[in-house]
């Protein structure tokens, strides 16, 4: 019975992948007039077989092989509903939103990993996607002064902020880490992992 429970789980899993991505596919999609088909179909393709590594590496609740599918198929279902808008396709352009996307696929990643969000992918998940967040804000003409010049009169201050933030990262880890459970956390695990390898 509980294979079978099981089973049935993983078939709901399956379908609600294909739906979800067919309603967002069907949601961006132009007339049928305005379509090109082969292109279509190819991209369509590409995003099935994403989709269903995306639905293997859940199954077997690999972290690394979740991140890797999860990006390919988001990427395949932004260039498919990309191309068939007729938008350029111009890396120069959409680089800020790959960064974005990778920030974001890092949070469940951690959650699958760890059975629990930790610092070890929260923190590099909420800096990529602010990062991709405020390039983008170039991108977009929001931001009018250029990134070039941006960077190159901000990044000493970025710099010192850096290195502040990381000696304060380094005391509160030293002297107040009753104030920051999630840290706390991280290191139990890590001492529980070191002490059962010792053990071993």
């Amino acid at each position: 019975m509980e294979k079978y429970n099981k089973k049935a789980q993983d078939i709901m899993l399956a379908f609600g992948i294909i739906f979800f991505l067919a309603g967002i596919v069907l949601f961006f999609l132009p007339p049928i007039g305005e379509r090109e088909t082969y292109y279509l179909v190819l991209n369509t393709v590409f995003l099935l077989i994403t989709a269903f590594l995306v639905y293997f590496s859940i199954l077997a609740r690999n972290a690394v092989s979740f991140y890797i599918s999860l990006n390919l198929c988001i990427i395949s279902l932004l260039f498919l509903i990309l191309t068939a808008r007729n938008v350029p396709l111009a890396f120069r352009d959409h680089w800020p939103l790959l960064v974005i996307t990778f920030g974001v696929t890092l949070l469940p990643v951690g959650r699958i990993h760890y059975k629990k969000f930790r610092t070890a992918y929260v923190f590099p998940s909420a800096a990529m996607t602010v990062l991709g967040v405020f390039f983008f804000l170039f991108k977009l003409k929001i931001i009018k002064v250029p990134m070039r010049v941006f960077l190159g009169k901000s990044m000493p201050i970025f710099l010192v902020f850096c290195g502040a933030f990381l000696m304060a990262l380094y005391y509160v880890r030293q002297n107040a880490k009753e104030k920051f459970p999630i840290i706390k956390d991280d290191e139990e695990k890590y001492s529980e992992e070191y002490e059962s390898e010792d053990y071993e």
